[in-house]
């Protein structure tokens, strides 16, 4: 029963989100056209939302836990994506620039089965970066980070902009195989782990960064994930 609340709770918190993600949808009349495929999202849960509930309350009636608990496990990951994307559009839409590099990457991740996440704790416009180097250098780390993660079993994304000590951050991090890879290696041109690949994108990464002294990027490597920490002055 407990377990019944949490999922109402839940389904009902994401039923909320899309009703207030398709009054801004309406209000933006659909500016940007990757809000598209976010808005059908919302429109699709908002119309199943009533047989949902319909199909919750007939496995209640019937005392059938077990058909409930399956039911559950299938409806969450949906109410979570939902939930999601309500607060990856609230907060990017600060900066059209970056919010469809990341919208573009989060569709790319999704297709690819990867869990992408996004943590936003800094005013986008804020960014002590111009618009070209951030969607360039963005771009290009989010790309790597998914091509790298889609071939872990544990296929997981983070991006983060974050502020600390006055300096601003742009954090990518991701799963990946290639434990032994180089740090420093992977900015050379044409270096590649992937065949096929031109291996020019960290290579353009670091020529952007030798023309802007206030950016440094940061490379580590854990044996849970490789992170790219981008510095901004």
């Amino acid at each position: 029963m407990i377990k019944f609340i949490f999922s109402v709770s839940i389904i009902i918190s994401s039923f909320i989100a899309v009703l207030i993600l398709k009054a801004i949808c309406n209000k933006q009349k659909l500016e940007i056209a990757n809000l598209t495929g976010i808005c059908e999202s919302t429109r699709t849960f908002r119309h199943d939302f009533n047989n949902i509930m319909q199909a919750i309350g007939g496995y209640i009636k019937t005392n059938n836990m077990y058909d409930l608990k399956n039911y559950y496990n299938h409806l969450i990951p949906e109410c979570f994506k939902i939930n999601n994307l309500y607060r990856f559009h609230s907060k990017l839409m600060e900066n059209p620039a970056i919010y469809s590099i990341i919208s573009d990457k989060y569709n790319l991740a999704e297709n690819c089965n990867v869990k992408m996440s996004l943590n936003i704790l800094i005013d986008l416009n804020s960014l002590n970066i111009d618009t070209y180097t951030i969607t360039r250098i963005l771009g290009i780390l989010l790309d790597n980070a998914i091509e790298a993660s889609k071939e872990c079993n544990s296929k997981i994304v983070n991006v983060s902009f974050e502020e600390m000590n006055g300096k601003q951050f742009v954090i990518v991090e991701n799963t990946y195989l290639s434990k032994g890879i180089s740090t420093k290696k992977i900015f050379e041109k044409n270096f590649t782990t992937k065949k096929g690949n031109s291996g020019l994108g960290l290579w353009q990464v670091s020529k952007l960064l030798v023309k802007n002294k206030n950016l440094k990027l940061y490379t580590t490597a854990n044996p849970d994930f490789f992170t790219q920490k981008l510095e901004i002055n």
